[in-house]
């Protein structure tokens, strides 16, 4: 049975649909998971006395010391990743980015190897050093390949995030006592939007990193924020607790660009029967179409405005997010999605 080793990290859970979906293809996975390999004499020792540097001013922000020693988390990491190929000698290697790996350590993996851009990187020398070692590249950007492209690498193709339909489903029992749900970590950008939509309503649950400090400034973010992590069961819990769930990216290019790159939320959201309502994006379905199956906006004036006429219309929330369910029921699962990467690995290793 041919073997692939899935290079990635715990959170968010994209490894056990994708692992489901490899071996539905009839292959064996590992995985080898980042967080998993953090020695605690970097996190315990080296961190701290690095931390304490900076905040006394005896190192400069951007510097730390150790950087050579064989225990940073940079170092052991990159030994750790070797050590588990060499011992396992599997067929193809996928890095789903994330984490950048030393070149040295992608030199020592001899078998096709294949990345996979899931995070809004846009600076061209960023991506070509992801890039550059690796036999192809997928991104969940079009935006990304294009800048690929006019740096000259070509070996490069669209692939989009996929939805765990056994982790996302309708629970049709579950009340709807949540107006608008938000999960991502904190920006100003995010920020504006969640507080615009306290204007209409309080029923409004936000999880994800960071919020808290901000919220020192702005009480009316308190009441809001439920948790810094969502995850899994207890996600499709929030989201079928929810009449809508706000998608909005981190850091927008413009007021009125388009912005590229959905990550694996409106697919979630969808699969678990709650209305989306969204900035528009580069890579959206055209299937998806405004106020059938999905909400689109430009701007937080509209978003508000759209915000308030749905509240005011239980019936069309219903309407739209039974649309939504019904577009994405069987559809960017994690099987079609390892079918279009082992079809990749196949055409390599026949190169």
């Amino acid at each position: 049975m041919p073997t692939i080793l899935l290079v990635y990290q715990s959170k968010p859970d994209i490894v056990s649909g994708l692992t489901r979906g490899l071996q539905s293809q009839g292959m064996q996975v590992h995985c080898f998971l980042a967080d998993q390999y953090h020695h605690w004499v970097d996190k315990y020792v080296f961190h701290v006395i690095n931390k304490w540097a900076h905040n006394l001013r005896i190192l400069k922000k951007g510097k730390f010391w150790f950087t050579k020693h064989r225990l940073t988390h940079s170092n052991y990491l990159n030994h750790k990743l070797v050590e588990v190929y060499q011992g396992l000698k599997p067929d193809y290697v996928l890095f789903i980015h994330g984490i950048h790996y030393a070149p040295h350590t992608l030199d020592q993996i001899s078998c096709p190897k294949i990345g996979w851009l899931v995070d809004p990187v846009t600076n061209p020398e960023r991506l070509l050093q992801f890039a550059s070692k690796l036999d192809w590249y997928f991104s969940y950007s079009q935006q990304a390949i294009d800048i690929l492209n006019r740096e000259g690498y070509q070996k490069t193709s669209y692939l989009g995030h996929a939805v765990d339909h056994q982790a996302f489903c309708y629970e049709a029992a579950t009340p709807k006592t949540i107006d608008l749900a938000f999960v991502g970590k904190h920006s100003v950008h995010r920020e504006q939007f969640i507080l615009a939509a306290l204007e209409v309503t309080k029923k409004i649950s936000v999880y994800g990193s960071r919020w808290i400090a901000p919220a020192f400034s702005k009480p009316a973010l308190f009441f809001a924020i439920k948790g810094s992590a969502c995850y899994g069961e207890k996600l499709n819990t929030l989201y079928n607790n929810s009449r809508m769930v706000l998608s909005v990216i981190a850091k927008p290019q413009n007021r009125h660009a388009t912005e590229s790159g959905i990550n694996m939320r409106p697919y979630e959201v969808l699969a678990s029967g709650s209305l989306l309502i969204s900035d528009h994006y580069e890579e959206l379905h055209p299937e998806l179409v405004h106020e059938q199956n999905i909400v689109l906006f430009h701007s937080i004036e509209e978003f508000k405005a759209l915000l308030r006429k749905l509240l005011q219309n239980p019936a069309e929330i219903d309407r739209i997010a039974s649309n939504g369910r019904a577009f994405i029921k069987g559809r960017f699962s994690y099987e079609s999605m390892a079918a279009t990467i082992l079809a990749q690995f196949k055409t390599l290793a026949q190169n």
